[in-house]
C-alpha cells in the first residue's frame, strides 16, 4: 500500500494495528519502533552493565558468567542470525580472553575447554534465529496477502461520493485478527440516487467473513438495477438463505442492515431496516428515521416483498444522516454506561461542527477519552446534504 493510500485510510479511519499500544508490552507487542529496538539492546545492555562490576567487585562474577554466556541465546530471542553472530563471536572472544586461557583480562575465570561448548550453542542459537527469521518472514507475506484480499472485500472509500460528503469508520473487535470482522457497509452512487448499507453479520470466523463478503457483493451489484429498497433487500435476503442452505440449524446465521437511499435531488431519504438499528437524521436535533423493522436478513420466513414499509422522509441542506451498527451503542466505560451518541451528536451540531470528517474525529475522541471498551465490532457513516 503506498504511502498516500495509507494516509487517506488514516483519514477515513480504516486502519489499525493488531495491538492497541496501551502498557510497555503491548507497545512491544504492536511493533512499537522504540520499544522494539529496546528489547533487542536488552541482552547487550545486561552484559554491559554486568562484565564492568565483576571487574571491581568479587560478587558481580557469578552474574557476570552467567550474563556472558548466555548472550547468544538471549540476542537470538530477541534479533535475528546477524546480531546473534556477532554476540557469538564477542562471548567467545572474551572467553578466549580469560585468565586460564590467553590471560589478557582478569575475567572471566575461563580455560580453552570452554570454548567448544560455547562456540556450538553459539551457532545453533545463530541457526535457530535464522530459521524463526523465515517463519517470520513467511507469516508476514501471508498477513499482508490476507489483508489485501480484506481490503479488496471492503474497500476504504472516498471522503466525496455522488458529491456528498461522506465519513466512516470501522473497527473490528478487540483481539480480532483479522481487519475485516461481522460489521459491514458500502456506498454506491446509482441513476436511483445514493444508495448505502450498513449492517452486522453475526459472529467473528471466517463464515462470518465469507456472508460479509456475498452480502456485500449483493448490495453492489442490486443497488444499480433495483427500483426499490424492499426489492434490493429481497436479493440480500436470498443470499444469506443460500448461505445457510446446507447449514444444520445450530450453523445457520444471520445479519441484520440499515438500507439508505437519498433520491437524486437529494431532498428525500428512504430507508428500510432489517433488524438492525434505525439510522439518525441530525439537523437541529438528532432523531432516528426508520418504519416498522423487518426481521434480520435469513430469518424471514416469508421473506421480503415490495409492500414493506419504507421510511421516506423530506431533507434540508446541512443535514447529516448517521447510520451505524449496535458495537459504537453498546459500548461501555467502566461505570458501566453505554456510549451516549445521541447526546454527543447533539452536542456537537450545536456548537456548528457538521463537517463529517470532523464530526467523526470528535467522535472517535469522545470514545476513547470515555474509557469505552469496544467489545464487538464497531462501524459509524456520517453523511452530509449538500
Amino acid at each position: 500500500m503506498s504511502r498516500k493510500a495509507v494516509g487517506e485510510a488514516q483519514e477515513q479511519e480504516q486502519l489499525r494495528s493488531y495491538v492497541l499500544p496501551d502498557t510497555a508490552w503491548d507497545r512491544i507487542a504492536s511493533g512499537h519502533a522504540g520499544s522494539v529496538l529496546a528489547l533487542r539492546l536488552l541482552p547487550f545492555v545486561l552484559l554491559a552493565v554486568t562484565v564492568p562490576l565483576a571487574f571491581v567487585t568479587p560478587l558481580m562474577v557469578p552474574y557476570a558468567n552467567y550474563a556472558l554466556v548466555l548472550l547468544p541465546a538471549f540476542t537470538a530471542l530477541v534479533n535475528g542470525p546477524i546480531a546473534t553472530a556477532c554476540a557469538t563471536i564477542g562471548t567467545v572472544a572474551l572467553v578466549s580472553a580469560g585468565t586460564e586461557a590467553l590471560g589478557l583480562l582478569p575475567f572471566p575465570n575461563s580455560i580453552w575447554a570452554d570454548l567448544p561448548p560455547i562456540a556450538v550453542v553459539g551457532v545453533l542459537c545463530t541457526v535457530l534465529a535464522w530459521a524463526r527469521n523465515r517463519v517470520i518472514i513467511r507469516l508476514l507475506d501471508m498477513t499482508e496477502v490476507a489483508e489485501t484480499a480484506q481490503q479488496a472485500i471492503m474497500p476504504d472509500l472516498p471522503g466525496r461520493i455522488g458529491g456528498l460528503k461522506i465519513s466512516s469508520v470501522y473497527r473490528t473487535a478487540r483481539g480480532s485478527p483479522g481487519l475485516i470482522g461481522g460489521d459491514f457497509y458500502d456506498v454506491q452512487d446509482t441513476d436511483f440516487g445514493l444508495r448505502a448499507v450498513v449492517g452486522d453479520v453475526q459472529g467473528h470466523d471466517l463464515s462470518t467473513v465469507r456472508l460479509t463478503e456475498a452480502l456485500l457483493g449483493t448490495f453492489r451489484e442490486r443497488a444499480l438495477d433495483d427500483p426499490d429498497l424492499a426489492t434490493l433487500a429481497a436479493h440480500m435476503e436470498r443470499r444469506v438463505r443460500l448461505h445457510n442452505r446446507d447449514r444444520d440449524e445450530w450453523g445457520q446465521t444471520f445479519a441484520t442492515a440499515a438500507i439508505i437511499e437519498i433520491s437524486p435531488g437529494r431532498d428525500r431519504l428512504r430507508t428500510l431496516l432489517c433488524g438492525h438499528p434505525a439510522p439518525l437524521l441530525v439537523r437541529s436535533c438528532t432523531y432516528p428515521v426508520g418504519g416498522k423493522p423487518l426481521p434480520p436478513l435469513g430469518l424471514a420466513d416469508f421473506g421480503i416483498d415490495s409492500s414493506v414499509q419504507v421510511r421516506d422522509v423530506e431533507l434540508a441542506p446541512g443535514d447529516l444522516v448517521v447510520a451505524y451498527t449496535d458495537g459504537l451503542v453498546e459500548a461501555r466505560n467502566p461505570a458501566g454506561q453505554t456510549f451516549p451518541l445521541f447526546a454527543l451528536l447533539n452536542a456537537h451540531v450545536a456548537a456548528g461542527l457538521r463537517d463529517p470528517a470532523e464530526l467523526r474525529k470528535r467522535i472517535r475522541s469522545d470514545f476513547v477519552s470515555g474509557g469505552y471498551a469496544r467489545t464487538d465490532d464497531l462501524t459509524a457513516m456520517v453523511i452530509q446534504i449538500p
